[in-house]
This record gives C-alpha cells, structure tokens and sequence, in this order.
C-alpha cells in the first residue's frame, strides 16, 4: 500500500471539496495531503477497505467503489468542485494486465467526466504523465511530438477519453497533468534503491539520456494549483525544470546509499532482461519544462534531485 505519512495542517480558507480517485496510491496520497494542506475538503474514492483506512488517516472522508463503475463515480461526485483521476492499476507490460490498466484509466476517465457533468462540478484533472511524448533531443514542452506506448498509451488514452466526453457531452473544465518522474519513497525510486542496494541495478547504454524530475510533494502541490488555478482545457506538465541524465542520477543515487555505482548494459542487454518497452524508456531522452505551471505561481521546493532526494532517502531508513 502506498498511502503514507499524515495529514499536514491545513490553512484558514475553505476552497471547496475535491474527489480524488485513486486517493490511496503513491500520488494520489500525495495529492490528498496537499489538499488538505490548503484547506480543502477531501473525498478519496479507493478500491478496498483497507485503502479506506488509509485515506481516512489523511483526513479524507474514503468511499470504496470502483472508478469503473459509473453510479457509484456518480453518487462519490455530489457536491464536489474538482474531481481528480489519478486511479491506475494493472501491469500495463502483459496482457490481462493492460486490459485493466486501461480500463481503470480510460473507463474512469469517462465516468469521472460524465459525473461531473451529471453533477455540475465544474473541472476534472486527469494525470497522466510525461511519457507520453516522443523521444527527442531539447526541451520537451506541452505542445511537443507525442509517441505514447505501453503505460503512456494508457495514460494519453484516459487523456483522449476526457476530451471526447467534454466535447460530445459538454462541460465541464478536463485539464490534463503531464508529471516526470515522481521521486518519493515509494514506486520506481524504491525499486531502483533496492536494486542498487542488491548491486543488480544497471543503466542503459552510456546514461546519457536526459530525463526529467520532480520531488513527490511538488508534484502533488502542482496538482492543487492546477485544480484551483489551472485554465481549462489546458495541459501542463510538471517538472522542477531541471532534467539530469540518467546515469548521473544513478550515479548520485549510488554514492548517497554508500554503494558501488552501477554498471552500463546495452539496449539490446536491457532488451532482454527487462523486455523491449522498458528497454526503450529507459534509454529515452525526456527534458522537459514546466513553465507553462509556473505561470500559475507553482514552482517546486525543490530545485532539483540532489535537494529532494535528501529527505526521501532519510524517509527510507526510518
């Protein structure tokens, strides 16, 4: 389970209520604490009992229902001002996996955005993610190639749900959130200290490949402020707007754990012990800005990886 950590104290205002679904997973948790970090009331929609426990942790009033099925996304919706769509699931890289992927996410997306409209709440704020544009040399923004496959076809999927019930059903706002590569204790940074740790982890080709970053906590916060000041109809992406090659965060990454830095394999290597999708993420270049965010006043507490990384590794060994 992914929801962590306790609800932060929130300020003396009261925006509104805002359903996120999804509210238990690694972001969507993250998203949850924002929230009420800003003083807004907060209805987390998960899956099971125990995800209800958690959410409830956090402040949140939880409803257990599935963000497939359209009634219960409906009755979760009354009364709200913003609904999120952070809701994911499956292993989009094998078969049964992907059809649940992407139902979750596409067939969410559509629910979230038909209760909205049955509803009258005026925004939906589908997440998606970065991965969905192409890999290409310079400086990624909103407007740039796109190119999603596996886990980023899902994504841009739900992206492309959200829009098509907008302009066949009408309002209301969908903004879509392209984040990067959300680091925080949990989810892929887990995976790759542990490999690290292990000294399994490698990195493709020579690393050279740009990728870009963004703590946990800011990604959350840029959430809200998208939700409270985001212009409709809009994407935005969400990164501190400094990208690093990947071996030399691996490299970093490394040296604060005290652990040998890890060895290069080759794409086709990757290939093989990884499968080819993965193979091909992980050798892409992903520089991206998020100036388009910054015009909201949102701008990242931490400058960059080797500041954010400092409390999450802390948060590891406690």
């Amino acid at each position: 389970m992914h929801c962590t950590g306790r609800a932060m104290s929130p300020e003396t205002r009261n925006p509104g209520t805002a359903l996120v679904a999804g509210a238990a997973g690694y972001l969507g948790s993250g998203i949850v604490r924002a929230l009420k970090a800003q003083g807004w009331r907060v209805v987390g929609l998960v899956r099971d009992t125990a995800k209800a426990d958690c959410v409830a942790a956090l402040g949140a009033t939880a409803i257990v229902a599935d963000v497939r099925d359209a009634a219960a996304v409906a009755a979760a919706a009354r009364s709200t001002d913003v609904l999120i769509h952070v809701a994911a699931g499956g292993d989009p890289y094998v078969a049964e996996g992907l059809r649940e992927a992407e139902s979750i996410r596409v067939l969410g997306a559509r629910n979230l955005v038909r209760a909205a409209i049955a509803q009258h709440v005026p925004r939906v704020v589908v997440g998606s993610g970065y991965w969905v544009y192409a890999d290409q040399p310079g400086i990624i923004r909103e407007d740039s190639p796109v190119d999603p496959w596996g886990e980023a076809l899902v994504n841009f999927h739900a992206e492309l749900a959200a829009r098509e019930e907008t302009n066949s059903r009408g309002s209301p706002e969908v903004i879509i959130v392209r984040p990067g590569m959300v680091y925080g204790n949990g989810s892929w940074l887990r995976s790759v200290v542990d490999a690290l740790r292990a000294g399994t982890y490698a990195v493709v080709a020579d690393g050279t490949n740009p990728w870009s970053f963004v703590a946990l906590d800011d990604a959350a916060a840029a959430f809200v402020r998208i939700a409270e000041a985001g212009t409709a109809g809009e994407t935005y992406n969400v990164v501190d707007g400094r990208p690093a090659p990947w071996r030399e965060f691996a490299d970093h990454l490394a040296d604060r754990l005290g652990v040998r830095r890890p060895a290069s394999i080759s794409v086709e290597e990757a290939a093989r012990r990884y499968g080819a999708e993965v193979a091909r993420h992980l050798a892409a270049r992903r520089a991206c800005t998020s100036q388009k965010l910054e015009q909201l006043g949102w701008k990242p507490r931490y400058a960059d990886y080797r500041d954010g990384l400092i409390p999450v590794l802390a948060s590891m060994t406690r």
